[in-house]
């Protein structure tokens, strides 16, 4: 009996020291992550106020040395259009299985000189699809009374310039001219208003001639096609698709004075891509209330 409890005394001593061997370092261990933990979350410690001095040094850096070269290079070089194209650009690839061709004839700097864009007019969208794909900001040309006063902040970040639909109001041609002189790009849709029925072209407007004649600017000629088949723009921007956007050439017009001669050899360029019929009823100012991007 004597000799059992020996044994049994011995058997137990072992387990005790063999387990606090294995756990009291692991109790050090967390005791110790437990004091260094409340040290630096106590806004009291010096250590607190290093580790957030250590926290912000590295996102200045980070900043300073991968966000900001990529900002300066992308359109307008400023940080609030670089992040708003970045958004436009994921849900594009998203919701509209946005795909790009010609890129080629995009010029790949954020400062290409005086340029105007010209673009057939499918939808609200197009000029989004234009713009997260072209390296440089584009100031667009807008219908005043479609500028929403909640959506002033967008309408800043973007420095449209605003369009009397009925066209008595000649401030925002002369700005526009004034803006590509300047060295700045201009984004036009010279059918006036959205194209319906859809995948048809209406005739381009002489005023695209006029500012190309004036500011003898090249051209990037684009061709939107596949974008949601409505003139509304909330269903424009929200609703599925499969949008396409097509930099056919880049022109030069090289000092020509007419401008309806500009505005014809654009849009049969266009025709010329993409097969779509030609609608010779030329786009009535106001007759599309719903589509705020207008020449």
């Amino acid at each position: 009996m004597c000799r059992n409890k020996c044994q049994l005394v011995r058997i137990t001593f072992f387990w005790r020291n063999s387990h606090e061997s294995k756990i009291l370092p692991i109790l050090r261990h967390r005791s110790t992550d437990f004091l260094l933990m409340s040290m630096l979350w106590n806004p009291s410690s010096s250590a607190f106020w290093l580790l957030i001095i250590m926290i912000w040094v590295g996102l200045v850096v980070v900043y300073q040395g991968l966000i900001l070269p990529r900002v300066k290079r992308g359109p307008g070089g400023r940080l609030s259009v670089f992040m708003l194209c970045i958004l436009c650009r994921a849900f594009a690839k998203y919701r509209h299985k946005f795909v790009v061709v010609g890129t080629e004839n995009i010029p790949l700097t954020n400062d290409p000189g005086g340029l105007i864009v010209v673009s057939n007019h499918t939808g609200s969208i197009d000029p989004l699809l234009i713009q997260i794909t072209v390296p440089f900001h584009i100031r667009w040309m807008m219908a005043r009374d479609q500028m929403w006063p909640a959506m002033d902040w967008l309408w800043k970040v973007q420095d449209i310039i605003a369009v009397e639909r009925d066209g008595t109001d000649t401030a925002p041609t002369r700005e526009a001219i004034r803006h590509v002189k300047e060295g700045g790009v201009l984004g036009i849709f010279p059918e006036g208003a959205i194209a319906f029925p859809s995948r048809e072209l209406r005739p381009f407007h002489p005023g695209v001639g006029l500012l190309v004649a004036r500011t003898k600017a090249p051209v990037l000629l684009c061709w939107v096609s596949g974008t949601p088949d409505t003139n509304d723009v909330a269903t424009s921007l929200l609703a599925s698709s499969r949008s396409r956007v097509h930099f056919l050439e880049l022109i030069d017009f090289k000092g020509e004075r007419d401008m309806a001669k500009i505005a014809k050899t654009l849009q049969d360029k266009i025709a010329k891509v993409s097969g779509w019929p030609e609608n010779h009823e030329h786009m009535a100012p106001g007759r599309n209330d719903a589509d705020p991007f207008l020449v």
